[in-house]
């Protein structure tokens, strides 16, 4: 592990952190709130996804555990990919003196949840992109990369445009099995 990756995973861990402490201290509210506010199962489903891609993040980023500098287009970018996470952790549940149910506050928010997880996961698909095309990759191992991810980010914008709340339901719960499933076959 280089020194320049020990300073960055630090700061992208620091704020990968504060996404999961978001998440987690949601579902508490939610725990504590249960008499008042309906937990429902959409906010959940969409918290539990939160975890577990925050989780595949900060996992991905061991990748890049021979960092030879950090510079500042780097740390910038870090800190959208990590700041994006945080705001989409603070928009799946609602704060406390809403009275919205879990559910109702998700399905409004689902959109701003699912843009910032986009938007992450695009800016994170840069490297091994320019990776692909500087080194060539095996067409074999580029068509599972661009399927891999295309299944994913379908899934995410099925999420954010399906009118049904039963929809919603599912594609989310799938997405989380996905994730969870892509992650057990790929990991290292």
């Amino acid at each position: 592990m280089s020194d320049a990756f020990g300073f960055m995973f630090a700061f992208y861990g620091l704020l990968l952190g504060l996404a999961v402490v978001e998440v987690a201290s949601g579902f508490s509210r939610a725990y504590d709130e249960r008499q008042q506010r309906k937990i429902g199962i959409v906010a959940p489903l969409f918290g539990l996804l939160l975890l577990v891609d925050l989780i595949t993040f900060w996992m991905n980023a061991w990748a890049y555990r021979d960092m030879a500098e950090v510079n500042y287009i780097i740390a910038y970018a870090v800190a959208v990919v990590a700041l994006l996470y945080y705001f989409a952790a603070t928009q799946v549940f609602p704060k406390a003196t809403e009275k919205n149910t879990l559910d109702n506050h998700i399905m409004e928010h689902r959109r701003v949840v699912v843009f910032c997880v986009l938007g992450s996961n695009l800016m994170t698909q840069i490297p091994p992109a320019i990776s692909a095309v500087t080194t060539p990759w095996p067409l074999s191992t580029f068509a599972l990369w661009i399927t891999l991810n295309s299944i994913y980010y379908a899934l995410l914008l099925t999420a954010a445009f399906a009118k049904s709340k039963r929809v919603v339901t599912i594609v989310v719960g799938v997405a989380v099995l996905y994730v969870l499933t892509a992650t057990a076959l790929f990991a290292g």
